[in-house]
């Protein structure tokens, strides 16, 4: 009888291919929630850090000069206190302060672009967020 294998043989070798999916299969699973929050704070920390950087920009124009900049936000809630600006989202919070007093209203987004008008005027500067 040649060419034939045992019933044993290939119950074992269909038992490793189970087990090889499986254990390849499982870290990939739970591994995706954590590659998702990577990406977004990672999204998050590049709008952040453009928003700052038009805002110190701005902050040595004249009184009424205005900026219009183009944000990808993340799925996040943008809070403004005073100088400071703060992006929390889903697992992470990143925050940083400006040297200028900010007003605005708290602004949440999705997955999206979002365009950020900024205007310097005798207080400070002001954003208005728009979709």
């Amino acid at each position: 009888m040649r060419g034939q294998i045992s019933l044993e043989f290939s119950i074992l070798f269909l038992a490793l291919l189970v087990v090889i999916i499986v254990a390849t299969m499982t870290p990939g699973m739970y591994g995706y929630k954590k590659t998702i929050e990577s990406s977004s704070a990672s999204l998050g920390h590049a709008a952040l850090s453009k928003l700052k950087t038009n805002i110190d920009m701005l902050s040595v124009a004249d009184v009424g000069s205005k900026k219009t900049i183009l944000v990808k936000s993340p799925p996040a809630k943008w809070v403004i206190n005073g100088n400071n600006i703060t992006l929390r989202g889903n697992g992470y919070n990143i925050s940083t302060t400006c040297n200028v007093n900010l007003t605005a209203n708290n602004y949440s987004t999705n997955m999206s672009g979002i365009t950020v008008t900024l205007t310097k005027n005798e207080n400070g500067i002001s954003i208005n967020w728009n979709s």
